[in-house]
């Protein structure tokens, strides 16, 4: 039993179906749909996306996604984490941006244009391995890999992470030469 009537608002919304109905599919509608609007993948009407057949197909698509259970479990599990790996992105910004000089507006993709390709295919690997985790395939494949030496996992994960902070200082200092 919850202590507070937020807390039995969730509940209540938990057990009506809301996260596992009501959210998936407001959700896979809306990216589904986006998408088909902005790339006109059905043609156009005076100029304009189609908006009939846009919303039919991802009406159709969002109720697939939501009759599969595992892809809403998964989607339950891994969203989160998403959210929190984006607040990282964010708080790391926050923090290089905290070392720019206050002459003028700091721009983190012009100082540091070599760093976006590295840095999005870091974040793009994350998500990558957030969704294997959230259906259950990433535990086999590092069992696969490593077999249970979880310490050598740990060990090359701190091993490319002093790599980066060393890479970052020297790229730094090159930054700070031009």
């Amino acid at each position: 039993m919850s202590e507070t009537i937020l807390g039995a608002a969730v509940e209540f919304l938990e057990e009506f179906g809301f996260f596992d109905v009501i959210l998936p599919f407001l959700l896979v509608f809306t990216v589904v749909f986006g998408i088909l609007e902005k790339t006109r993948v059905f043609g156009t009407y005076d100029g304009a996306p189609k908006k009939n057949i846009n919303s039919m197909v991802a009406f159709v698509i969002a109720f697939f996604v939501v009759a599969a259970k595992e892809i809403v479990d998964a989607m339950k599990e891994s969203l989160p984490i998403v959210a929190l790996l984006l607040i990282a992105i964010v708080s790391f910004l926050m923090l290089v941006g905290s070392f720019a000089s206050g002459k003028e507006e700091f721009d983190f993709l012009k100082s540091f244009e070599s760093w976006k390709l590295p840095l999005a295919g870091v974040f793009g690997l994350s998500i990558f391995l957030i969704f294997l985790h959230s259906f259950g395939w990433l535990t086999p494949i590092t069992d696969y890999l490593f077999g249970d030496g979880v310490v050598i996992f740990i060990l090359v994960a701190v091993i490319l992470v002093i790599g980066g902070i060393i890479a970052f200082v020297v790229g730094g200092r090159d930054l700070a030469e031009e």
